[in-house]
């Protein structure tokens, strides 16, 4: 017991002294309890154990419980003491209160833990009853130390236990909330959220518990008329929404974090006094005590749900109108504090990739957050604003701002308008700029109003004019250009390309950061024509035009010649290259010019790729390291560049000899593996002898693999002097796949003798197919030599062709590679004409009619035949269509593959069914013969 004790209560355990697992303590316990030795347990002891098996209840591997009440000891436990003890912490609980002991606080609270995870072990195996006696058994625990600490761990098991049941939520969550906010002190964010969700979740004020919540916050402002302190230094961070702020806000959603730490202190944000003098001063206006308390509840609590809104991001609510209260200055206040969170609750919604709401909303939603905004203008400019000569000037300008914001947003220009006039009238423009903070606000004001009449349709220079009509602070201006361009560059980078152009022209020069921003984003949307323009710019620093070039190599390597040329890669490789030396962080730009080289060599310009890589190499050796080169390397073994990979190799025999033995296998294990293993050793050198006996059993291994046609010579012997269909169509197969067409053109001499007109189509489509799949071969030798063979069969052997034979020429005419776009488009236009797609107006736009008529469809002088027979989906239609698809997608038009692809789904609307049993259906054509 002694042992166990020291154990317990030692501050910091020697290195001799004796360690125990959970387990160990366990069986100690129970054998003084079963000999009747715990009455000299002391309370302290009890207490320590208790703690002990709570803090190992809620602790997990990787994860010891260091919060409230977890014990000092628990450092120094074994993880697999880690899981579930709470019997014993009911057990020990329930021995103390035998010995007549009475519980502390911490008792108290792993008291209610383990209530609580009993509670949840009955409501997942549907045991409401106990799991409701559990509860409330929880709750008197809660009810004797909630009042001892605000820390989180205190209360959220509680509070989600009890959210758990539907029944008890409204009211009891409300009702404890409202106890822990009257207390004064710092209110964590995590118990501020769930205040913000009991407040959303109330239908209404009349409940008791709401009223309770209510006079919280009336009693909490009331009591700190200068607002709530700031949590202390040893006070629990701030954890979700609750972020560090150290500048002025910049929008009307900063300003609701200054009215959110009015009441609850939620964040640790250091701003001026004059902002915490603003918000302290508002919510004294709206929740002071006194007047007309019956007629303000249903006022305030409107004003707590607003505040609710905007920091949980919903979106629903109802509540009343400000007209409700009678003193002016009250009156003035509360819509002070709804128009802030209105507006912050709207831009929470507010999409920053699109330039309006009309891009991703519906025009019927557009018009109603306009009267929204119209109305709340309306309020906010007529109701009278007495006393508010203690509202800071930048939290005006930033009121202002947000109204100016959304109403670009919501492309509203008679609001952006009215706006701009009435900061004029009510002269918020000629205040002194020598604050910090008025600085800010106005900063804000200008940009807003610059970026809400471009989007409204107004032309650049009569903004620009307008602007400058409100202020003439060059800083200003010129950092509500940059603003505007930037927001531009997002989504459209053309027209803020326009914007710097005209800017600059007006003697508004924009910053170099803009400029690099701009470019930047015309890469990433896949723009190339101005990169000479940027990567050339001096205005630009070293690290901003580092940037630009990355932006269009990374894009390039994505890409590859769709997006920029080889040439102007060169060019935009060289800027690098002289950039290298100069930039402060010259990491990203050395990673994507290698990537780039590689493309290079992968498309086929492995000539040009090899002069950059020299260059580089003369000039900054040090910014390439072995895996490049050794990556560069088996990139141009890969696509058969054997001479620059030996001169590769060659030049840098001497400055990198570690990797000359690596290279050396990688070409010698490359070549056999290719079958080429008599020139392994001829230009690559000797490798090493552990490599060759590798390779000899790769060597061994090819040369056992005959080629096919030694194992189909005697394929034609098997089709016999009688009809058979099966062994001829096999026999056929064999031989077009092992390459012998010489061979399978003489046994289908054979088969015309003997087998059906559709034995003999079938095999002639055979050969037909065959002779279009030859790899070997290049393109336009596959469709020479399928208009060949097709004149052969149906001159000499009466061959009838049929649909299959139809989609064979057809796709055979699209591997000649001699059809730009537009030919295609047109032959795509012609085959729908020959019924295809059952409807001859899916046709793609801008083909050439004129020379892909449907009567007029040939393969090298042959012309497609005009066929009666029904045209079948899954045979004819969706296997010619998926070959369209690809061509279009190798010929960049993009279009009219998706056009293509939106025939097949038409087509195949109404018969998933049939899809799904494999069954055909007729598209077109004659009527189908059963």
């Amino acid at each position: 017991m002694e042992d166990v004790r020291a154990f317990l209560h030692a501050t910091v355990l020697d290195e001799g002294s004796p360690r125990f697992s959970a387990r160990h303590i366990r069986h100690q316990y129970l054998s003084w309890k079963r000999e009747g030795r715990l009455k000299r347990v002391g309370s302290v002891d009890l207490t320590s154990l208790i703690c002990l098996f709570g803090s190992l209840s809620v602790s997990s591997p990787g994860e010891r419980y260091t919060s409230l009440h977890g014990h000092r000891r628990l450092r120094d436990m074994p993880e697999s003491s880690f899981g579930p003890h709470w019997d014993m912490v009911l057990g020990i609980c329930s021995d103390k209160r035998w010995l007549r002991r009475p519980l502390s606080t911490s008792d108290q609270y792993w008291l209610m833990r383990a209530r609580l995870a009993r509670f949840e072990d009955h409501i997942e195996h549907s045991e409401t009853r106990k799991a409701e006696q559990y509860l409330v058994a929880a709750e008197k625990c809660y009810l004797a130390i909630r009042m001892s600490s605000l820390h989180p761990d205190l209360h959220l098991p509680f509070y989600n236990a009890l959210r758990a049941v539907s029944t008890r939520e409204t009211q009891d969550l409300t009702a404890h909330l409202a106890t822990i906010i009257s207390n004064p002190g710092y209110i964590h964010p995590s118990l501020r959220d769930l205040t913000y969700q009991a407040i959303l979740t109330q239908n209404g004020v009349s409940s008791h518990s709401t009223q309770e919540l209510l006079r919280a916050v009336v009693d909490r402002t009331s009591k700190q008329p200068g607002g709530v302190s700031s949590p202390p230094d040893d006070s629990p961070p701030a954890g979700g929404r609750g972020t560090t702020f150290r500048q002025i806000p910049t929008s009307a959603v900063g300003l609701t974090i200054a009215l959110e730490r009015t009441i609850f202190a939620a964040t640790n944000w250091v701003g001026p006094q004059e902002l915490r003098d603003w918000g302290a001063t508002l919510a004294g206006r709206i929740f002071s005590a006194g007047g007309d308390e019956v007629h303000l509840t249903g006022l305030r609590w409107n004003c707590l749900v607003l505040l609710a809104l905007v920091r949980t991001r919903s979106s629903e609510w109802s509540g009343q109108s400000v007209e409700g209260a009678k003193d002016p200055v009250q009156r003035a206040a509360i819509m002070e504090w709804q128009t802030v969170c209105i507006l912050a609750s709207i831009e929470n919604l507010v999409n920053p990739s699109v330039a309006s709401a009309a891009d991703v909303l519906a025009e019927e939603i557009v018009q109603g957050f306009c009267g929204v905004l119209r109305k709340l203008w309306h309020d906010w400019t007529t109701i009278a604003t007495s006393g508010v000569s203690s509202r800071p000037h930048y939290v005006t300008c930033l009121i202002y701002a947000s109204f100016l914001k959304l109403a670009g947003y919501f492309k509203d220009k008679t609001l952006v308008d009215a706006c701009r006039h009435h900061c004029t009238v009510v002269d918020l423009w000629l205040h002194s700029e020598s604050s910090c903070g008025s600085y800010s606000g106005l900063l804000a004001l200008a940009t807003e109003q610059l970026y809400a009449a471009l989007v409204c349709g107004t032309f650049f220079e009569r903004a620009l004019v307008d602007l400058v009509l409100c202020t003439t602070n060059m800083s200003i201006l010129r950092e509500a250009v940059d603003t505007a361009v930037a927001r531009y560059s997002r989504y459209d980078p053309e027209h803020a390309q326009e914007l710097l152009a005209w800017a600059t022209h007006r003697g508004i020069t924009p910053s170099s950061k803009a400029i690099a921003r701009v470019g930047v984003a015309l890469a990433q949307h896949g723009d190339s024509t101005y990169v000479d323009r940027y990567i050339a710019d001096a205005r630009l620093s070293h690290d901003e035009r580092a940037q630009v070039i990355t932006a269009y190599l990374r894009m390039f390597s994505t890409h590859g010649r769709s997006f920029m040329r080889p040439g102007m890669v060169a060019d935009v490789v060289s800027k690098a290259i002289e950039l290298m030396g100069d930039v402060s962080a010259p990491q990203p730009l050395p990673k994507w010019v290698w990537s780039a080289m590689l493309v290079l060599v992968r498309q086929g310009h492995a000539t040009l790729a090899m002069s950059l890589v020299t260059d580089i190499a003369s000039k900054h050796p040090s910014r390439i390291s072995q895996a490049a080169y050794t990556e560069l390397f088996r990139a141009l073994l890969r696509h058969r560049h054997f001479k620059m990979a030996r001169q590769l190799m060659a030049c840098y025999a001497a400055t990198h000899p570690a990797m000359i033995d690596g290279w050396k296998a990688s070409a010698f294990s490359h070549f056999l593996r290719g079958g080429a293993a008599w020139i392994a050793n001829t230009p690559y050198g000797h490798v090493r002898r552990p490599l060759r006996i590798a390779a000899s059993a790769l060597r061994r291994r090819s040369q056992v693999q005959k080629p096919e046609g030694l194992s189909t010579i005697r394929l034609p012997a098997a089709y016999g002097s009688t009809p058979d269909r099966v062994n001829a169509q096999r026999a056929l197969q064999l031989l077009v796949r092992a390459g012998r067409f010489h061979a399978a053109k003489k046994l289908y001499e054979r088969v015309c003798r003997q087998e059906s007109p559709e034995v003999r189509t079938f095999c002639g489509n055979i050969i037909l197919h065959g002779l279009a799949c030859q790899m070997p071969h290049t393109a336009r030798q596959r469709v020479r030599s399928v208009a060949h063979t097709y004149r052969i069969l149906s001159t000499q052997y009466d061959f009838a062709p049929d649909r299959v034979t139809v989609n064979i020429l057809l796709k055979a005419l699209l591997q000649s590679k001699g059809l730009d776009a537009t030919q295609v488009r047109g032959l795509f236009n012609a085959v729908l004409r020959l019924g295809y797609s059952g409807c001859e107006e899916d046709g793609t736009e801008g083909g050439e009619e004129s020379v892909m008529q449907s009567s007029g469809l040939s393969v090298e002088g042959i012309e497609i035949p005009q066929l009666e027979s029904p045209i079948m989906y899954l045979r004819h239609v969706r296997p010619l269509f998926r070959t369209f698809i690809k061509t279009f997608y190798l010929l960049d038009d993009v279009e009219a593959a998706r056009r293509v692809i939106g025939i097949l789904k038409r087509l195949e609307t109404g018969n998933a069914w049939r899809l799904a049993r494999g069954k055909d259906w007729v598209v077109g054509g004659g009527e189908r013969v059963a």
